[in-house]
C-alpha cells in the first residue's frame, strides 16, 4: 500500500475549500498536512472545520511554509495575481504543484512560466492544474465516441460552447474578467476532443459577467465561445454543440450548486434522416470530476500515471486568455 501524498494548501478560500472537502474523502491518496493564508482566522477555520490534525498552519511567511519538509505537494487556490509567484516559489522549494487556473495574469507571464515548467521537469516535479471537463461523464462520453461521430456524420464544421451561471457572489469577481477566468476551460475542451490545430481567435466582448469569442483552426473548425454570469439562482448550465457535415452532437449539463448534483444528457441528430438518439446520465455529484483530477495528480506524483495535462496544455490554455484580454485578436 502506497503512502498518501502529504498536501499543503496555499490560500484557504472557496477554491481550496472545495478541493479540501474532496481530498478528505480520498484518504488513501492524500493527507492534508498544511495550510497557508494571509488571514490567520481563515487558516484556523480551514483546518478546524475539516478536522485536519495534525496540520502545519502559517499566515505570514510563504517561504517558511514551503520549507516544511513534511509537505510534498501544494495546491494553489489564491486569486489569479498570486499564482505565478507562488508557483515559482513552490517549485524552487521542491514541491509538486497543482495550481488553479489561470496560471498567471498579464501579458508578461508566459516566459516566466516556461522557466517554471522547465525547472519542475528538471527536478522531476509534477505541475498540474484543474480542468474538470476532462473528467466529466458527458464530455468523456463524447470523447469516447468522437471517431464514431466522424464516421456517421462526416467532417466537423463547428464547435459551440456556452454557459449560463449565477451572478458573481464575491466582490473580487465583480472586477475580474470572465474571459480570463473561464475561457481556458473552453479551449482545453476543444483540444481534448479534437486535438491541436493552430487557431486564430477574435474577442467580441468581455467583462466581469460575460465573454464572447470566435475562432477558426487551420484545419477549418469554427469555434464559438460565450459565457454569462447573470442568473439569480445558483445554477450552472453548460451546453456543448458539435456540428458535422451530416449531423449534430449536443450535451446539456446542469449543476444545482446547492445540492452539488448534476443532471445531463448527450443528444445525437442525423441531418440525413432526422433520427435522434438521446443518452441521459444518472444524476451524479459534480465532485466526481474533481476526484478524477486529484486522483491523477496523486498518481502522477507516485509515477504510476502521466499528468493528464501536458506542458502545451498548461501554456496554451492560459496564454490565449491573457492575449485576448489585452487585445481583440490572438492565436495559439
Amino acid at each position: 500500500m502506497t503512502n498518501p501524498v502529504r498536501l499543503g494548501f496555499i490560500g484557504c478560500g472557496g477554491h481550496s475549500g472545495r478541493h479540501a472537502d474532496v481530498v478528505l474523502k480520498m484518504s488513501r491518496d492524500y493527507q492534508i498536512t498544511g495550510a497557508f493564508d494571509l488571514k490567520r482566522d481563515i487558516v484556523d477555520d480551514f483546518i478546524k472545520s475539516r478536522r485536519a490534525y495534525p496540520c502545519y498552519a502559517e499566515n505570514r511567511d510563504l517561504k517558511k511554509f514551503l520549507a516544511i519538509s513534511e509537505i510534498e505537494a501544494v495546491l494553489i487556490g489564491t486569486p489569479h495575481r498570486f499564482h505565478l509567484e507562488q508557483a515559482e516559489a513552490a517549485v524552487k522549494a521542491g514541491k509538486h504543484v497543482l495550481c488553479e487556473k489561470p496560471l498567471w495574469e498579464g501579458s508578461g507571464g508566459e516566459k516566466k512560466f516556461r522557466r517554471i515548467l522547465r525547472e519542475a521537469a528538471d527536478r522531476n516535479l509534477v505541475f498540474s492544474s484543474c480542468h474538470l471537463r476532462r473528467y466529466e461523464k458527458e464530455y468523456m462520453y463524447v470523447k469516447e465516441h468522437i471517431i464514431e461521430y466522424f464516421e456517421r456524420f462526416g467532417r466537423a464544421l463547428e464547435v459551440r460552447f456556452q454557459f449560463f451561471y449565477h451572478e458573481p457572489s464575491t466582490s473580487w469577481k465583480m472586477k475580474d474578467s470572465l474571459l480570463l477566468d473561464h475561457m481556458n476551460h473552453e479551449i482545453d475542451l476543444v483540444h481534448f476532443l479534437f486535438g491541436y490545430s493552430p487557431t486564430h481567435f477574435w474577442r467580441i466582448s468581455h467583462s466581469f459577467d460575460e465573454y464572447r469569442v470566435a475562432g477558426k483552426t487551420e484545419s477549418g473548425l469554427a469555434i464559438w465561445f460565450t459565457g454569462y454570469r447573470r442568473l439569480k439562482t445558483h445554477t450552472f448550465r453548460n451546453e456543448l454543440e458539435l456540428i458535422f457535415e451530416g449531423g449534430r452532437v449536443r450535451t446539456e449539463v446542469v449543476l444545482n450548486s446547492s445540492t452539488g448534483m448534476v443532471r445531463s444528457l448527450v443528444s445525437e441528430v442525423s441531418f440525413e434522416d432526422d433520427s435522434e438518439t438521446v443518452t441521459r446520465f444518472r444524476a451524479h455529484s459534480y465532485d466526481d470530476a474533481l476526484v478524477g483530477v486529484m486522483t491523477n495528480f496523486a498518481e502522477a506524483i507516485r509515477g504510476t500515471d502521466e499528468c493528464y495535462l501536458t506542458a502545451q496544455d498548461l501554456l496554451g490554455n492560459t496564454t490565449i486568455c491573457n492575449d485576448l484580454v489585452a487585445s481583440e485578436y490572438g492565436n495559439i
